[in-house]
């Protein structure tokens, strides 16, 4: 029993001893919130399709929302999927459509799954002010794309592959800067 005390004394000795300091408490919180965002968000996307390439996206436009096309070769992108009644999805939106606007991401898609009708789709856009190409999703695209809550997105290179994803809300710099250490 004497070891066990020793070695307890001893962590509970440098235990004071860092929480005593200002700028090693600081380092270490950081450091232990770090390792938790990093770990929770490997949870979250842990089933997500990962670096291959895409599934199938084959959905209908919204409205008269057309583009070209679902993905546009040779450039980088995000396709972003999203529930109407999605409070997060609401208030992380813009920040997408901000970076198609001011030209810093190539494209953007987003697709609406787990709506009831159309008109529900239709409000979010204008709830939102939404202006990216709006796709209707289905349950097989949910299944195809593995999506377990709301928003999820991928970034995806010019070759179609994904190269980044994430579950829940994101910054603006959050989605600049995956974009960005994807860029080729």
């Amino acid at each position: 029993m004497g070891g066990f005390q020793l070695v307890t004394g001893k962590l509970v000795s440098a235990w004071k001893a860092l929480r005593g300091n200002f700028w090693g408490a600081l380092i270490f919180d950081v450091a232990l919130l770090i390792a938790a965002f990093v770990l929770i968000s490997m949870w979250q996307t842990r089933n997500l399709p990962g670096d291959d390439h895409t599934p199938p996206l084959q959905a209908v436009w919204l409205d008269d929302m057309q583009a070209d096309s679902v993905m546009v070769p040779g450039e980088v992108g995000v396709v972003y999927f999203f529930a109407p009644w999605c409070f997060y999805c609401k208030t992380s939106i813009d920040n997408l459509d901000e970076l198609v606007a001011s030209g810093q991401l190539a494209w953007a898609r987003v697709v609406a799954l787990e709506y009831e009708n159309l008109e529900e789709v239709r409000e979010f856009i204008r709830e939102t002010a939404v202006e990216l190409p709006v796709l209707l999703g289905s349950s097989q695209t949910t299944s195809d794309w593995q999506i377990r809550g709301f928003p999820t997105y991928f970034v995806i290179n010019g070759d179609g592959q994904i190269v980044s994803r994430s579950v829940g809300y994101s910054t603006k710099i959050g989605l600049q800067t995956r974009v960005w250490l994807n860029q080729d």
